[in-house]
């Protein structure tokens, strides 16, 4: 009686209606099992068993938190100066009181084993605690007074024995300064070194 009295159009829509609805009560139900979502439920626990959270978390890049462990390795490669070549770097005697694992700059001093007041000293840089290289390509007699002025700068005063002084008057000095540029990503140094000689 009710689809007597619905218009042409109205029946069509009415029709259309119900095959929307009578569609998606079987449809589905038959799309459930294959959806996206059912398969990233199941595989989303067995992602997180195999990656824990504190992993997944960033940390900051620092080297070793020892200054014997950071400079361990480069001791043992770094060359021994000219004339020197028998001797060995005394890395059980390295003063590591600079080194800081998250530093812009630090550093370590190491001489020679069985060293005299006037052996070489080779000055190690560290970017957060990753080894640079020597501060110098040459490594200079004497005990160098090295101190922080910033956590990116040090300054180095090198001492060195004037033209006729003995090493045990040695009263030459010369100061530089090492800065860490973040631009440059690399150590930038200013002031003199001692003279050649």
């Amino acid at each position: 009686m009710l689809m007597r009295t619905v218009t042409r159009t109205g029946g069509i829509l009415f029709a259309a209606v119900l095959a929307v609805v009578l569609t998606g009560c079987s449809g589905g139900t038959s799309a459930v099992p294959t959806a996206t979502a059912t398969r990233t439920v199941t595989a989303t626990p067995t992602a997180v068993a195999e990656s824990p959270s504190p992993s997944s978390t960033p940390t900051p890049t620092c080297g070793p938190s020892s200054g014997a462990e950071a400079a361990a390795q480069p001791i043992a490669d770094l060359p021994l100066p000219a004339g020197l070549e028998d001797a060995k770097w005394d890395a059980a005697n390295a003063d590591t009181s600079g080194y800081e694992a998250c530093a812009p700059l630090s550093w370590v001093t190491v001489s020679v084993e069985l060293a005299t007041g006037s052996s070489p000293v080779a000055i190690l840089l560290f970017h957060d605690g990753r080894y640079l290289g020597t501060a110098t390509k040459e490594q200079y007699g004497f005990v160098p007074d090295i101190s922080r002025t910033d956590p990116s700068t040090i300054a180095v005063t090198y001492h060195y024995a004037k033209p006729d002084e003995t090493t045990a008057d040695a009263s030459g000095r010369t100061n530089a300064t090492f800065r860490w540029d973040d631009a440059a990503g690399r150590v930038v140094m200013t002031g003199q070194t001692p003279p050649e000689g």
